[in-house]
């Protein structure tokens, strides 16, 4: 029995080692979140333009189409919560910035925050890769191997050779493009609007005072804020629930009283065509080209007395 416990010791320890071994080279890894934090290092000082929000965003609007001095800091999934934090986080490190773009989607007021939703792993990267400080380093949200989907896909591709980041050097989200695109793309379009209407009671009121500190911090720093609806297909905006379409066009309203803040409506936009389109709510990138040279020519005062920003 002595034996049978020390094998099972020694079989630990070599578990234990091995898994902190693995933790250690994944946390220095290539991914889209280190490479923007590192971005932020060490070119903070020449972003003038800074794009924040989720999907929408980071595949649906490409830097290089916009100008000079953008710099794209979205990320899948990404809340409003995160688009506050990481302003605040890197805000000191951008002393030149003057403009902010933030989306608002269909599902915006009525989301879970990331933490309760199932996709909480995402959460891990914000902590690891961007050193943001909501959560303790002794939490679950400090560990790489609690994702553990993602630890064993990233020292797959390790070994494997594949590469693992999946964005460009400003930011801008890779992949998107009409290659990769499913052949049934557009039939997706009634499911995925049902998957982004709630089945809970929605968070309008905390996500409006989210959204309104965002307003106040950027007026206090001197920052114009922008915010955008990216475009859809068809067969997601026909299907969108209208109480929470309706729901979301009332907080927009709360904020133009409020703040008189800037707001651009693409959500059913008919310039928008199917080769536009990457899945019914996220645009390809010839669509993100498109709507990124659209905000070029509509928001001209982005690219005043601007500056190259080196890649």
């Amino acid at each position: 029995m002595g034996k049978f416990l020390k094998y099972i010791l020694i079989f630990s320890i070599i578990t234990v080692i091995f898994f902190l071994i693995g933790e250690i080279i994944v946390r220095n890894l290539s991914s889209s979140y280190g490479l923007k934090n590192l971005y932020i290092q060490e070119k903070g000082d020449k972003i003038r333009t800074l794009i924040l929000g989720s999907s929408h965003t980071y595949y649906g609007l490409n830097p290089l189409e916009m100008g000079d001095s953008v710099f794209n800091l979205a990320n899948v999934s990404q809340s409003p919560e995160y688009d506050l934090e990481l302003l605040k986080h890197y805000k000191e490190l951008m002393p030149n910035l003057k403009y902010l773009i933030v989306p608002i989607s269909y599902f915006t007021y009525s989301d879970l925050k990331m933490e309760d939703d199932d996709e909480w792993v995402r959460v891990i990267k914000y902590k690891t890769r961007m050193h943001l400080k909501l959560h303790s380093d002794f939490s679950i949200y400090n560990l790489e191997i609690a994702d553990f989907d993602g630890y064993r896909g990233q020292l797959a591709n390790l070994i494997l050779k594949k590469p693992s980041n999946i964005s460009d050097s400003l930011g801008f989200g890779l992949g998107y493009t009409l290659d990769n695109r499913a052949p049934n793309w557009k039939e997706t379009g009634e499911l995925r609007a049902k998957n982004h209407t709630a089945d809970h009671l929605g968070r309008r009121s905390e996500v409006l005072e989210i959204q309104e500190e965002l307003i106040d911090y950027a007026r206090d720093n001197g920052l114009d804020i922008f915010f955008i609806t990216t475009p859809t297909y068809e067969s997601y905006y026909n299907n969108l629930n209208p109480d929470q379409e309706q729901e979301m066009r009332e907080a927009i309203r709360e904020l133009k009283v409020k703040y008189d803040i800037e707001y651009l409506d693409f959500l059913r936009d008919e310039r928008f065509i199917d080769e536009d389109f990457y899945d019914p709510d996220h645009l390809s990138a010839i669509g993100a080209s498109k709507l990124s040279k659209i905000l070029k020519d509509t928001l001209p005062k982005i690219n005043k007395d601007s500056h190259i920003i080196p890649r």
